[in-house]
């Protein structure tokens, strides 16, 4: 991965990844206390919002592959250490956010909806299946 813009990098990083700022806040908040897990209940409260709509988020995160759900009861959630380049590129997207939060929340408000997103992502998947 290349160093020489790291803010070019990892707003694009942001915009093909993250589709909410209580997303990018909840993988936040998980990368930050890895490897502990968090319940629904746990991040609706460090996040201000519903418990439905962490578990919305969670099952995002899931699906993107940021996020594992853990076997345990209650069920709990962490962040998915899956490779040394997505542990780099969290580690961009934490210290640019904490240096940049009012720009990115506002790259991340100005993003088409999430139903439009998630209606594109469908045929990406299909295309990489073909």
């Amino acid at each position: 991965m290349s160093d020489s813009n790291p803010e070019v990098d990892v707003y694009g990083y942001i915009l093909e990844k993250i589709d909410t700022v209580p997303h990018l806040e909840a993988v936040i908040l998980l990368w930050n206390s890895r490897p502990v897990g968090w319940t629904a209940e746990e991040l609706a409260s460090r996040l201000y919002l519903p418990t439905e709509k962490v578990i919305e988020i969670l099952n995002d995160l899931v699906r993107q592959q940021l996020v594992q759900q853990n076997p345990s009861s209650p069920s709990k959630h962490s962040y998915l250490p899956r490779n040394a380049e997505q542990d780099e590129w969290m580690y961009k997207v934490d210290v640019a956010y904490r240096r940049e939060l009012v720009r990115i929340s506002t790259m991340l408000h100005t993003k088409t909806s999430t139903s439009i997103r998630e209606f594109a992502r469908a045929f990406l998947i299909k295309k990489d299946r073909d």
